[in-house]
Parts: C-alpha cells; structure tokens; sequence
C-alpha cells in the first residue's frame, strides 16, 4: 500500500454524500439515544454511560453493518470502473487495501462523530462512570466497521455488476443481523436443553455482527439481553470467550479482504 493511493483513496471516499449523511444521522440518532427527553420537573435527564451504552450500541449493530457492507460493495464493483489506476505500476492488491483502509478512516471517523457527540453529553449530565468500558464500545464498533466493510468489498468485486452487489450487500446484512438469530432459536426448539451450546457457539463465531453485540453487552454486564448465543457462549467459552469473539471480528476482516485481492487479481479489467 503507497501513501500515494491512500490520498487518491482518502479524497474519493470523502468526496461522496453517503459519508456526509452518515455522518449527520448518525450523529443526531446517538445524541436522541443519549438524551432521552425532558423529565416531568423540566430538567434535561441522561441515563449514565453504562445503561445508554446499550441502546448505542443496538444503534450500531443495525446502522454500521448496513452503512458498511453497502458502501464496501459499491467501492468494489467501482473497482471496475477506474482501469487508470490498475493501468499504473501498482499492485492490486495494494489498491484494493488502500481502498479498504480508505474507507474505514472516512467512514470511522463519521462513526466516532456520533459517538463522541454522545459521550460528550453523557458526561457532562451524568459523570464519567463507565467512561473506559464506553471507549472500549467504541473500538468494538471500530473492528465491526472494518469487518463489515471488508465483506461488503467482497461482494462488490465478485459480484457481476453493481445493482446484484447491492442487492447482496442488503441481503447479507439481513442473514447477519436477522437470519443467523433466527436459525439460534431454531436450535433450541429443536435441539435438547444444554445441547445446543456449542452449536450456538459456531453460530455466533460466523457472525461479526452478533459477535460485536455480545462483547459491547458484555462490557457493561448486560450480556443477558444478547439473546441465546450469548448465553451459549457464557455457559461454553467462559472466560476467554471475549477473545474468541475478537478474533471472530479479525477473521471477518482478514478473510474476506484475501478472497477479494485473489478475485482482483484474476479479474480481466
């Protein structure tokens, strides 16, 4: 990856509107989370970091794979569409990274806009408790974007053309954040008490997005609320399940970038 490419990249991904809507609705939709109205006595009441913590972060398994895998596949079927570039003595693959990286600063930064705008107002009304866990709910969001966005370049590039990349980018985002939750309660309807475990376990590993709700939830202790995978992965994985779910996210980034620069690579531009 050339720090030339990256600027090329940095300007193209900034330059779009997406990021500029992302930036503001994400931004207003996390200070609404984060102020929830006024009180019957008229004064302004903020819920502490810990409880908004997890409203933000429904907001960010929702919003951000959505954003990512859509923007993620429009930037790889685009890979199509700018032969100048491949026609320089670059390699393909430092271009499809530079464009990947390119768009998790742009599209991180619109993120941390949000987040930060929320943070700021949470703890100017309710303290800093739970500062540190909030931080680290930004850097869980962080390796969701990368993820997501990583996928979402996959499909644009193996795609045929740029409406079926898509059209597979929102169909992939509901089988993350639906379809897989729904085949877990499916296990258990099926599967005995106590059998399922492992089984929601692999669920779980397959799935960045729920591996992402289930460490925000688990750093605030509301890890209950994360459904029957994540009591599966308490019951199995105990203590070291966080680091299991990390490098869940680290695969579903890694991953799917080589099996993009390989599809590259082969592709006739």
């Amino acid at each position: 990856m050339t720090a030339g490419i990256l600027r090329f990249e940095l300007t193209t991904a900034r330059s779009g509107r997406t990021v500029l809507l992302f930036a503001g609705g994400f931004a207003v939709a996390s200070l609404i989370v984060a102020l929830v109205g006024l009180s019957a006595g008229g004064i302004l009441a903020v819920q502490g970091f810990a409880r908004t913590s997890v409203s933000l972060l429904q907001l960010v398994v929702w919003v951000v794979p959505l954003v990512a895998l859509l923007s993620g596949a429009a930037a790889g079927a685009e890979c199509r569409e700018v032969e100048f570039v491949f026609a320089l003595p670059l390699k393909r693959t430092d271009v499809l990274l530079s464009r990947w990286a390119a768009h998790v600063v742009v599209l991180g930064a619109a993120m941390l806009l949000g987040l930060g705008a929320a943070g700021i107002v949470i703890g100017a009304f309710a303290g800093a408790a739970d500062g540190l866990r909030y931080v680290a709910l930004t850097g869980i969001s962080c390796l969701l974007l990368a993820a997501c966005l990583a996928i979402g370049l996959m499909i644009g590039i193996m795609a045929p053309t740029r409406t079926r990349a898509l059209t597979f980018a929102i169909g992939t985002w509901f089988v993350l954040g639906i379809g897989i939750d729904l085949l877990a309660i499916a296990a258990l309807a099926i599967l005995p008490p106590g059998a399922a475990s492992w089984e929601l376990v692999t669920l779980l590993a397959v799935n960045p997005v729920a591996a992402a709700r289930v460490l925000g939830l688990g750093l605030f202790g509301a890890d209950v609320l994360a459904g029957p995978t994540g009591a599966a992965l308490r019951a199995v994985l105990s203590g070291w399940g966080a680091w299991v779910l990390v490098a869940t996210l680290l695969a579903w980034t890694g991953l799917p970038l080589f099996a993009a620069a390989r599809a590259l690579r082969k592709r006739d531009l």
